[in-house]
């Protein structure tokens, strides 16, 4: 099949174009970003710092290399445009030349990635930090050294952080030298923005791709206050009152408190999933998609692709993940059967899913229910939480957090914006969907000891006739439970507990499920040694009343006897044989036995 070069995966603007890959043209954007921005109201504003959020995997590392390969000059030759010539002029800008002959090429620029600052102690992750600092000077050595025109105690401190960065026998326990280092990454994008001042008399574009990586693993670490101290420091110095500042870009998946973090920063905007300006600027629009399909030979799978990786709303903007549909189209291109090509889910392994276990985890009733409806294809109303700091969201104490957070990392998406600046969400598509499918497997299987134990103590409860325990744990792990299944039938609840008892069943002779048993099938039977458990279900209303749940489950136990669901226990000589009628309503039971 004759499919354009995919190149995914690949962030770098210049590789991609030159590579001749796929890239869905977004530089139109270039003379906003750069220009006034006029907002709902009709005022017109121009900012110095822009911040952009968006989920994972959406091209924001991608969009700031373009930005990054518009505006950078030529470090050797600043008067040679060539290279972004080049690059730029099949696209759209390249139309605006009085926009292009003013700023293409003509700025120093400074791009720092925050990705992979990460480690299980401050210290760690603050080396990590250190380094990625040291690479990004080590980047305008050949533009420094032999340089006329710094000054002394810049190159003395330019050279400080390459010998920093390079020495792997730094004691970060030694306060003085961790205070050391943490001054000198708060002090290093200014100090780069002075010193290319210097030496090319312009001010300097600053870009932060990643912004928010230290904080999230800083908050699941354990260090957060210490981190934020060193990225706030960092942002504040760069972006506040910086004179040899041009433009600032910051990007990340989360809008994480202005206060907390861009303190005194004033000329600053951020557009989020929620804003209507931009809200096309990162990501593929349906008409990309489609486009994009037809000229892949692709468009006979345009239903499919919209159904598992359309239905992202970005304030009007109908959104789909650049990550899964070049994916896509990378396995369309291998296939050599288009017709029984299966679409896959190839945003889930991009990155981790903190988010998902905790909310799956959850301990409130309501709270679980209202997940277990979003599961369901269903929407929720959530009170949107406009600044977010990561530790709130990793005690998981706060379910409206958490939803926000979910919507700004791509596992939720905004149906419709009420009057009171509530937000109604769901899940945007099959993709999004089968992530949750996964996770579930992991978070209620062996793999949780939480939740293996607490099957354990149902089995054994079971087996000890303990009912009142039984309806203890089932409830519990009701709570917890969600499922990607309707729960208004009886087979949900069946399913629930074959799959939560098979966990701690030694074979599958230990347990069976409608199995033909005397007159009749039983729902499910235990066995153990001489031992075994028969359990039979039934399914009421949520707004039930007591005694009508109380009388189904004696009608589980009459159909029980009726049936003789023990007779080819006792044929088998099973001594002791417990027998249990539970009745389920919403995410609760009550349980009776014999």
């Amino acid at each position: 099949m004759d499919i354009k070069k995919q190149s995914v995966g690949t962030e770098d603007f210049e590789k991609n174009i030159l590579s001749k890959a796929v890239y869905i043209d977004k530089t139109s954007y270039l003379t906003e970003l750069y220009g006034e921005h006029v907002h709902s109201n009709g005022m017109s504003y121009v900012y110095d710092v822009l911040l952009f959020t968006r989920p994972r995997r959406f091209g924001k590392t991608l969009t700031m290399s373009m930005i990054k390969n518009f505006f950078e000059l030529n470090y050797a030759d600043p008067e040679d445009k060539s290279k972004p010539k080049q690059l730029f002029h099949n696209l759209a800008i390249s139309r605006n030349k009085a926009f292009c002959e003013k700023y293409m090429g003509q700025f120093p620029v400074i791009s720092l990635s925050l990705k992979g600052i990460e480690g299980r102690s401050y210290e760690k992750a603050l080396q990590k930090f250190l380094q990625k600092i040291g690479d990004l000077y080590r980047m305008y050595r050949p533009v420094f050294e032999g340089s006329d025109k710094q000054y002394k105690e810049d190159m003395k401190f330019f050279n400080e952080v390459l010998s920093l960065s390079n020495s792997t026998n730094l004691v970060l326990s030694d306060e003085d030298i961790k205070t050391n280092i943490e001054n000198t990454i708060i002090t290093s994008l200014y100090k780069l923005t002075a010193m290319l001042n210097t030496e090319y008399e312009k001010k300097t574009i600053v870009i932060v791709d990643e912004y928010d990586v230290p904080l999230q693993k800083a908050a699941v670490g354990g260090y957060y206050d210490e981190m934020i101290d060193v990225v706030r420091g960092l942002f504040e110095k760069v972006f506040k009152t910086n004179d040899y500042l041009e433009k600032g870009f910051v990007t990340g998946c989360l809008r994480i408190s202005h206060e907390s973090i861009f303190t005194g920063i004033n000329n600053f905007s951020i557009y989020t999933v929620n804003d209507e300006a931009y809200n096309t600027f990162i990501g593929f629009t349906r008409e990309e998609t489609v486009e994009l399909l037809n000229k892949q030979k692709l468009s006979s799978k345009e239903e499919t692709v919209m159904k598992w990786y359309n239905g992202y709303n970005f304030a009007g903007a109908k959104m789909l993940c650049p990550w899964s549909v070049l994916k896509f189209c990378e396995s369309a291109g291998k296939s050599e059967n288009l017709n029984e090509l299966i679409p896959d889910n190839y945003w889930i392994n991009t990155s981790g899913n903190d988010i998902v276990d905790i909310c799956l985890k959850h301990p409130d009733a309501k709270d679980s229910m209202r997940l277990q409806n979003l599961l369901n294809g269903n929407s929720e109303i959530i009170q949107a939480s406009e600044f977010t700091s990561y530790p709130e969201i990793n005690t998981g104490t706060d379910f409206e957090t958490m939803m926000s957070m979910m919507l700004h990392t791509g596992y939720l998406t905004v149906v419709k914006t009420h009057t009171d600046r509530s937000l109604e969400v769901k899940i945007p598509n099959e993709e999004v969907l089968d992530s949750f499918r996964e996770r579930i497997k992991v978070v209620f299987s062996k793999k949780n000891a939480p939740w293996f134990e607490k099957a354990e103590a149902l089995k054994n409860a079971l087996f000890d006739n303990n009912k009142d325990k039984v309806q203890l744990l089932i409830n519990e792990l009701l709570i917890n439970f969600v499922s990607v299944r309707d729960s208004s039938y009886e087979n949900f609840y069946h399913g629930f507990l074959l799959g939560v008892l098979s966990m701690v069943t030694q074979n599958a002779s230990e347990i069976s499920s409608n199995k033909e048993n005397g007159k009749g099938f039983s729902d499910l039977i235990l066995r153990s040694g001489f031992k075994a458990v028969i359990l039979e279900f039934k399914k009421m209303p949520s707004d039930s009343v007591p005694k009508a749940l109380l009388n189904t489950c004696t009608e589980a136990l009459e159909q029980i006897e009726e049936n003789k669901y023990d007779y080819n226990l006792q044929q088998d000589g099973y001594t002791q044989i417990r027998k249990f009628g539970i009745t389920f309503y919403g995410k609760e039971c009550v349980v009776l036995n014999a």
